[in-house]
């Protein structure tokens, strides 16, 4: 009998040994922090070498989309302070769309007259007007610096039970980083634009200086330069219009993802009982 108790012992201690050994493999990644980390690739690309492509916000909302996808479907707790300094990320992030949505307004509302007065070859009014979308575009550059400081601290694992929920939290930082550097990218290039346009349309006042206007009272043509000038100009104002036109349907749903990332953020950070 000795033997065979010896057996059944020997049974349970592999049993037992097998138990430790499948409880040691490592679990399996969530497959949507392998989709998020697909969308950070691509922003990332894009962010380095936006080709023809300077003003799109396409790779910005298709990460917040699989973001958002991500925290809905994520039940791990996040230590308190990552997530404090997350919310605050998008939070910072919201602000600042909501100020580039109020910003392409008044840009758009500046390029309408600047364009109607190239139009009108009204001097007076297109030096003022020009005056106030250059302030404009250096008020968006502005815009562009603040919002490239949006990057939250690096996360640390306080204990083993809040490294469940690191993985997530380093992959949300990196998203609300990534956010931020390709936004400010987008601010500058929209702030380029303003500044070439409006410096476009100064530059075509010469067609509306005393000279010229003098050769129209003797009935001389002006020079063809000074049309081509004035054409080059209302065409670059009415491209601006048109691009923030475009920007600001597009911003506004990066804004309204970004809300909705950090409620859903919220709710693991404080879920309901």
């Amino acid at each position: 009998m000795a033997p065979t108790m010896m057996m059944k012992s020997a049974g349970n201690g592999g049993r037992a040994a097998g138990h430790v050994r499948s409880a040691s493999v490592p679990t399996q990644r969530n497959p949507l922090l392998t989709h998020v980390d697909d969308q950070l690739r691509a922003l990332r690309s894009w962010t380095s070498d936006p080709g023809q492509n300077p003003l799109a916000l396409a790779h910005v909302r298709a990460l917040l989309c699989v973001l958002d996808e991500l925290l809905e479907h994520s039940y791990l707790p996040l230590a308190l302070a990552p997530a404090d300094a997350l919310l605050d990320g998008f939070l910072a992030l919201a602000d600042a769309y909501g100020s580039f949505l109020a910003a392409l307004l008044a840009l758009r509302g500046h390029a309408t007259e600047l364009r109607a007065a190239v139009r009108r070859r009204d001097a007076g009014k297109l030096a003022s007007a020009a005056r106030q979308q250059r302030r404009a575009a250096k008020d968006l550059a502005g815009l562009a610096a603040a919002v490239a400081k949006c990057v939250p601290a690096p996360t640390h694992a306080a204990s083993a039970s809040a490294a469940s929920g690191l993985d997530v939290a380093r992959t949300v930082a990196r998203a609300v980083g990534d956010t931020a550097a390709a936004s400010a990218s987008v601010f500058l290039q929209v702030a380029a634009l303003a500044d070439a346009a409006a410096a476009t349309a100064l530059a075509s006042s010469s067609a509306t200086s005393p000279k010229t206007r003098l050769a129209l009272v003797g009935g001389k043509k002006p020079a063809p330069a000074g049309e081509d000038t004035h054409r080059d100009a209302a065409a670059r104002l009415l491209e601006l219009e048109e691009c923030v036109g475009e920007l600001e349907s597009e911003s506004e749903k990066v804004f309204r993802s970004l809300l909705r990332t950090r409620v859903s953020l919220l709710n693991i950070h404080t879920p309901t009982i």
